[in-house]
């Protein structure tokens, strides 16, 4: 039902998005999630839109409710459906997901320029997977006008990029 009252909603106005950024975590999406991944958009995007657009492309993205929506921890076994969580930065605050493998991140966090408050927020996000001994991968997927700004916050947090595999 609440798709169907979407694509009347979100059927009529242009995507706020970079069709491009969201394909691109659609395909990382893909090939690399085994059971459940969080995307965290920027707080000023529409999360039922993002999650709208995201089932489109044949993702099953659910918005981040834990009522709904339990993550367990699957560890590495590979579901055949993975579920892809959707939230904000402010609705991610103090969550532990176990079973959590990725953490997708859109822009770059707490806007468009690099402070020490962005920085605590990406570091934030990355925390999300990787817990307690596990592994985890943080896929961040930014403008090209922002990559500079990207690679900022790495070298801030003494952390070395490297790109997706699958994409170089």
């Amino acid at each position: 039902m609440a798709d169907y009252v979407w694509k009347l909603e979100f059927d009529k106005t242009p995507s706020p998005f970079n069709p491009a950024n969201l394909e691109a975590i659609t395909t990382a999406f893909a090939l690399d999630v085994p059971s459940s991944g969080l995307l965290v958009i920027p707080s000023s995007a529409p999360v039922k839109r993002t999650v709208y657009e995201l089932r489109l492309m044949g993702v099953n993205a659910h918005e981040l409710d834990l009522l709904k929506h339990k993550v367990s921890d699957g560890g590495d076994v590979r579901r055949a459906n993975p579920t892809l969580l959707v939230a904000t930065l402010a609705t991610t605050r103090g969550l532990d997901l176990p079973g959590l493998t990725h953490v997708f991140v859109l822009g770059i966090p707490e806007g468009p320029s690099v402070t020490g408050r962005s920085v605590d927020a990406y570091l934030h996000l990355a925390g999300r997977v990787g817990r307690f001994g596990r592994a985890g991968k943080v896929i961040s997927v930014v403008e090209e006008a922002e990559a500079a700004k990207m690679v900022r916050i790495f070298k801030l947090i003494g952390v070395e990029p490297v790109l997706f595999k699958q994409f170089i």
